[in-house]
């Protein structure tokens, strides 16, 4: 269990920052497209040498089912978050796949003790 603090306090020592991507696909959005963007989305973390524990699902929440989707990544420091970000790679695939396709997201990104 994290024990929970201020914000920015290390409570084990090591903190890591946890970014996180939750979204459902826009209505007529077919399964093709869908599992396209499901296997880029899975490509990451070889592309992407600075992402660690790399996970993505389906939402199985019976409390919000908002979200069909769920994607999880931690990177050791904010500077390689920003690095994945701000890259070309990423920002071709936001543009030309996942806005297209995706009718609502929700993005979170946080420090947590490793």
């Amino acid at each position: 269990m994290v024990e929970v603090g201020v914000l920015g306090s290390r409570q084990s020592g090591l903190l890591m920052i946890r970014h996180m991507v939750v979204f459902r696909f826009k209505a007529g959005t077919g399964a093709a497209t869908q599992d396209l963007i499901l296997q880029e989305l899975q490509r990451f973390p070889s592309r992407f040498p600075a992402m660690k524990r790399f996970g993505l699902g389906t939402n199985l929440s019976k409390r919000d089912q908002r979200f069909s989707h769920v994607m999880t990544v931690e990177f050791e420091n904010r500077a390689e978050l920003e690095a994945y970000l701000d890259s070309d790679e990423h920002e071709h695939f936001v543009a030309t796949l996942f806005r297209p396709n995706v009718e609502e997201r929700a993005i979170a990104s946080y420090e947590a003790d490793t």
